[in-house]
């Protein structure tokens, strides 16, 4: 065996592992997340890429919170070079997470990082915007630990859109979230058994309408549900279930796209008699899921330039530093006396600040002092 060839023999053994199950692939070879491949291909100063990375093991290891709809300018202390900022959102399986920036320049590389708190794995998902966008499908609800970080070298100010969108298009055409009146988890049968979907309610024959680009597996007249559509999608493998129609309007195997037709509102099954509506339930190879998340319609916020609190040396005597913006948020420390600080960051009247000895946290804009 020639040399290269051995190496490459052993460069692929390295990638199988035994266990008791017996001979398993590991799940990749060589890591190929953005963050990765840029720091393979970075040819400056090893104490730069040191640095870099010191920053993004410092922004991970945060504890500060931020909501569901978050317009924030993260902006360096004084001339600094801009390294990495980590907050915490509560997300839910089914949310669209969307990530939006605006940059110093253009073409700089902004990478994003997503971990799961309280998961068995502590490695995070890179990513990188692309066109200042970064969007992710949330698969389990929970916390979650988003962390930014330009590439090395950047410098200015960095703003943030941080929201969450439905990942599906909603089911009933024309109806939004006041139209859901019934929810995930409600009693049914006096107690025997729980709703397995949410009811949207409207006229008898309003269109209902292909969540998302799929095929039909199943049309039919049958059990509770009455007549039915069952629409799977070819990404996720997740199933659609539309119930109590008063006409079916497509057929088995058909490939649809979002939005096409399927079928009318209608009270058909053990919905006779009653006010029409829609059932809609989505099934995971895991069960049945809560489909608000994945509907939920909801605006994305606007740009909020902070970048005018984004300055001052100090915060005053009693300031309490906390884990988000705003009052409500746990305490992190408070300061006795004046004390020095870093602002890192702007949401809204509230500034993300760091003191001497590296304790970060939120205060009120209205604290921080010359």
């Amino acid at each position: 065996m020639s040399r290269l060839k051995h190496l490459f023999f052993l460069t692929a053994m390295a990638g199988i592992i035994v266990s008791c199950d017996g001979l398993k692939m590991t799940k990749n070879i060589f890591e190929t997340s953005e963050r990765a491949k840029y720091e393979r291909s970075f040819s400056g100063a090893d104490s730069l890429m040191a640095q870099w990375k010191s920053g993004f093991t410092a922004a991970a290891s945060s504890k500060l919170k931020i909501t569901d709809g978050t317009s924030l300018t993260i902006a360096p202390p004084g001339n600094e070079v801009l390294h990495a900022a980590g907050y915490s959102l509560e997300l839910k399986k089914g949310d669209l997470l969307v990530i939006e920036a605006v940059t110093a320049t253009p073409e700089s590389k902004i990478f994003t990082d997503i971990l799961e708190e309280n998961t068995d794995t502590d490695k995070p998902e890179s990513g990188l915007l692309k066109n200042n966008r970064f969007t992710r499908f949330t698969e389990n609800s929970g916390w979650h630990k988003i962390i930014i970080q330009p590439e090395i070298g950047y410098r200015g100010t960095l703003e943030l859109k941080i929201y969450t969108q439905p990942s599906l298009a909603f089911p009933v055409a024309g109806k939004a979230n006041r139209d859901v009146q019934s929810f995930w988890g409600a009693s049914r049968d006096g107690g025997g058994r729980s709703h397995e979907g949410v009811d949207i309610f409207a006229s008898l024959g309003t269109p209902v309408v292909a969540v998302t680009d799929g095929f039909v597996t199943r049309t039919g007249n049958q059990g509770l549900g009455g007549k039915q559509v069952w629409l799977r999608d070819g990404v996720l493998g997740n199933s659609y279930y539309y119930a109590h129609l008063d006409s079916v309007m497509t057929t088995d195997g058909k490939q649809v796209k979002t939005g096409d037709t399927l079928g009318r509102v209608g009270n058909t099954g053990n919905a006779a008699g009653g006010p029409t509506h829609l059932h809609f339930g989505i099934y995971t190879a895991g069960g049945a899921v809560d489909p608000y998340p994945y509907i939920r319609k909801r605006e994305a916020p606007a740009f909020k330039n902070g970048s005018k609190n984004i300055s001052g040396q100090s915060i005053k005597s009693g300031t309490t530093l906390r884990t988000g913006p705003g009052s409500q948020y746990d305490a992190v420390i408070k300061a006795e006396r004046k004390t020095s600080v870093k602002v890192l960051a702007a949401i809204g009247s509230w500034c993300h600040v760091r003191i001497p000895d590296g304790t970060e946290g939120f205060v009120s804009a209205e604290r921080i002092q010359q």
